[in-house]
């Protein structure tokens, strides 16, 4: 499936990776599972009988061509045998020991700043860290293993919802009610302070570096953007939108919902930043760009390709 041409992509690490698409991409990652998982009710329950004429279809939203493309080029479901595979993973305790590192690597360095911001100690810090990368595991547990996991009927969302629900919970008993709103905005916020970050080390090879009311300034920028994008991309692609098995819009959507938001970045770092330093902000995000577009036209050539989709 796509998505892990983008974990390639993110893990990268060039300045000019897709931060947000890799966001993206893990948010919808549990959608994906919840529409695998109700295309498999659905073929467990009886077939309806047969009526005069076929139910309409309903169209995609009017989004782009290039969404039409991705539609006829989707790739089938990996079926039972890839999920039953990645639970075979997770049940090797090797496996879940290296996953679980990665996972905490990875929040360490997301949340680097986090300790300071809520005067955290060292050893406060290393427990947070620890308890949310268990977390994240169990996490991915609840979505690989599905629909193994489900319990009493219910739907991967409420499971999902309920898991975060027990861990923000088990957070509080640790932070208390006031930091872990503040863990929260901040939370909501790491996409976005990876690109300001990203931004920050472009410019530090420049003559003109970054400041840090700079970096505040265009955070709150690159923040707002980012969660419009979030919303026009829920917005052109409803839940109840009819997909081929196994195939989510995202790549080619967001290509052109993330383009736009950087469009709108850079018009607003105009007012912030120097003609030298926006330059080099418009050099970032062209690559960025052209990067997201060569990979959108690979992933199509390459369904085209293997699939036989013209």
């Amino acid at each position: 499936m796509f998505k892990s041409v983008i974990l390639c992509v993110a893990l990268a690490g060039t300045s000019a990776s897709s931060v947000w698409l890799w966001h993206q991409w893990q948010r919808e990652r549990a959608a994906n599972l919840e529409l695998m998982a109700q295309r498999e009710t659905r073929q467990r329950q009886p077939a309806p009988a047969p009526v005069s004429s076929p139910a309409p279809v309903t169209a995609l939203p009017a989004r782009s061509t290039k969404v039409t493309q991705a539609v006829e080029a989707a790739i089938p479901d990996p079926g039972a045998g890839v999920r039953e595979g990645q639970r075979r993973l997770l049940a090797n305790s090797e496996y879940r020991k290296a996953l679980r590192a990665r996972q905490r690597l990875e929040i360490e360095t997301e949340y680097r700043d986090l300790p300071k911001m809520l005067n955290l100690s060292e050893g406060q810090a290393r427990q947070l860290f620890d308890l949310m990368a268990d977390q994240g595991v169990k996490l991915m547990e609840l979505q690989w293993g599905w629909p193994a996991t489900q319990v009493d009927g219910k739907s991967l969302p409420t499971m999902t919802a309920e898991l975060r629900k027990q861990n923000d919970a088990e957070r509080a008993e640790l932070l208390g009610e006031r930091d872990l709103r503040q863990l929260k905005e901040f939370s909501a916020s790491v996409a976005s302070r990876n690109e300001v970050d990203a931004l920050r080390a472009e410019l530090a090879r420049t003559e003109e570096p970054m400041r840090e009311d700079q970096f505040d300034s265009l955070l709150a920028v690159v923040q707002a953007e980012n969660q419009r994008a979030d919303l026009e991309l829920k917005a052109s692609f409803a839940a109840d939108t009819p997909l081929p098995p196994g195939f989510s819009p995202s790549i080619p959507a967001s290509v052109d919902v993330a383009t736009a938001a950087n469009q709108r970045i850079v018009g607003s770092a105009a007012m912030l930043l120097t003609p030298l330093q926006l330059a080099t902000v418009k050099d970032f995000y062209r690559r960025q760009r052209v990067q997201m577009e060569t990979q959108r036209d690979l992933d199509r050539l390459r369904n085209e390709t293997i699939f036989n989709k013209p």
